[in-house]
């Protein structure tokens, strides 16, 4: 006990550790993610009114950002609000053989009274809260002893996050995807210029995402995105400006290498498509504890699989595996789980969505071309098809991001759209790809609200009225 309570007062945050923890070793203040805003709003409201939520949990794909969130967060609080604020490594908690429910207990000596006690309003941070041993149990018990502890809580793998029914209705947990093409805008600007930040329209995104998605027909969807096109010009026209880049070229760079923010300041690309395949292995031998052990042999082999299909079969799979179809359905659901995957399910009723078949995307881009560098080596240079594969999975982890349950995929003998969105009465279809792709795969569908083409070789929106198609350029896209 008397070494975790030396633990705990030495790692309460002082001015000078909160401010190594926002700045990059030139001493610059690490720009803010979207969701910072977000965990602000919570912040304030818990120390002004009391309002839950006041339990977080940050999950996502390792390398994203929640730790630099989280202090970021501290950071904000320690300036407007407490300097009281406490942060816990797990990794630290274990090399000290100690528990979170030993941290309460010792925390409760450092404060001087219980938790239940307290009478006024703390900060604690946990890193890696899922490396902890009966983290659920404890910080269930965390929560109800601690009602004036505001708690964010890290974690690299929504499997263990999302997997404790008693935590479900006691803590937010905030999903935290790799970068937004907006994010790596602003944190190359960063990079580049350390002051002179480049940032979309306000409301841009939000306005564009509603238009998309949500418009009633497609005269309205073509009403409203051209009266866009001097704004979303003016942002790109800024961006090779400062940037001294080409847009095309920028996207390319942040599909392949530059989605995930722990990589953001490594130039070389070899070296990243290195760091990431050692990432999937920290992922499969420390995140995926609950996976049967066989099983996990074949993950790796599986996954350079998945990189090279799209539609999958269990069936297919099983026998190519040699491995039950159950077991098949485990290893993809577990990888979606710890946000390596992307599934989709099937367009149709219960009968299509409770099938075999699932279409798999990579959740970053990044990590199927990492797999790619393992299969053809480490050249920049893709054919289309494979690079096609990388277009596809950052459209399906932006609308996983903002759609969830009501994207799926198109599914049968015909061709069929990439993706099908279920908003408002009819479905509206998008289609992905490098070229200037056909219509084929969206006039086929027998009845659609309108179609979205997005595509690398479109420099400006065009519309086909008759067959209730938009042309996107792949860039426009991305700002949503």
């Amino acid at each position: 006990m008397l070494q975790l309570i030396k633990y705990l007062k030495s790692n309460k945050v002082t001015k000078s550790r909160v401010e190594g923890e926002v700045r990059d070793e030139q001493g610059r203040k690490l720009p803010h993610r979207n969701a910072f805003v977000l965990l602000r709003k919570y912040t304030k409201e818990f120390f002004t009114l009391g309002t839950h939520p006041r339990m977080i949990a940050l999950s996502g794909l390792r390398g994203v950002g929640k730790t630099t969130l989280a202090w970021q967060t501290a950071y904000y609080v320690y300036n407007n609000i407490t300097t009281e604020i406490y942060f816990i490594s797990i990794d630290e908690l274990n090399a000290l053989n100690a528990t979170i429910y030993d941290v309460i207990n010792a925390l409760e000596e450092v404060l001087g009274c219980h938790l239940y006690e307290l009478d006024r309003k703390i900060m604690l941070i946990i890193d890696e809260v899922h490396d902890a041993p009966n983290w659920q149990r404890d910080m269930k018990i965390l929560y109800e002893r601690g009602k004036k502890i505001f708690v964010i809580a890290t974690g690299s793998s929504a499997l263990l996050l999302h997997n404790s029914s008693d935590l479900a209705s006691r803590w937010s947990v905030i999903r935290i995807f790799p970068f937004s093409f907006t994010e790596f805008i602003l944190a190359k600007s960063w990079i580049k210029n350390g002051h002179k930040l480049l940032f979309p329209t306000k409301g841009l995104a939000n306005s564009l995402k509603q238009t998309l998605f949500y418009s009633e027909n497609f005269m309205e969807l073509k009403e409203l995105l051209q009266s866009k096109q001097s704004n979303i010009s003016d942002y790109f026209s800024n961006i090779e400006r400062i940037l001294n880049s080409k847009i095309q070229d920028l996207i390319d760079e942040y599909i392949s290498y530059h989605n995930i923010a722990r990589f953001l300041t490594i130039t070389n690309k070899v070296l990243i498509m290195r760091r990431i395949l050692e990432l999937f292995d920290r992922i499969l031998i420390k995140d995926i504890e609950e996976a049967n052990q066989n099983l996990r042999l074949i993950f790796m082999r599986i996954l350079f699989r998945l990189a090279l299909s799209d539609e999958i079969n269990f069936q297919t799979l099983s026998k190519e595996f040699r491995i039950k179809e159950t077991e098949i359905e485990q290893v993809i659901t577990t990888l979606n789980n710890a946000e390596i995957l992307n599934v989709l399910f099937p367009y149709g009723g219960i009968r299509s969505k409770t099938g075999i078949s699932r279409k798999i995307f990579f959740m970053s881009p990044s990590l199927r071309r990492a797999l790619f560098s393992r299969i053809y080596g480490y050249s920049n240079k893709l054919n289309n098809t494979l690079r096609a594969k990388l277009y596809e999975d950052i459209t399906a982890m932006y609308l996983r991001k903002y759609l969830s349950g009501e994207v799926s995929f198109g599914y049968g003998k015909k061709k069929n759209p990439d993706f099908i969105i279920e908003t408002i009465d009819k479905p509206m279809l998008i289609e992905v790809s490098t070229g200037n792709k056909k219509s084929t795969q969206i006039v086929n569908f027998p009845d659609y609200r309108y179609g979205i083409i997005i595509s690398s070789k479109f420099n400006n929106i065009t519309f086909d009225d008759d067959k209730k198609i938009l042309f996107l350029p792949i860039k426009w896209f991305l700002l949503i």
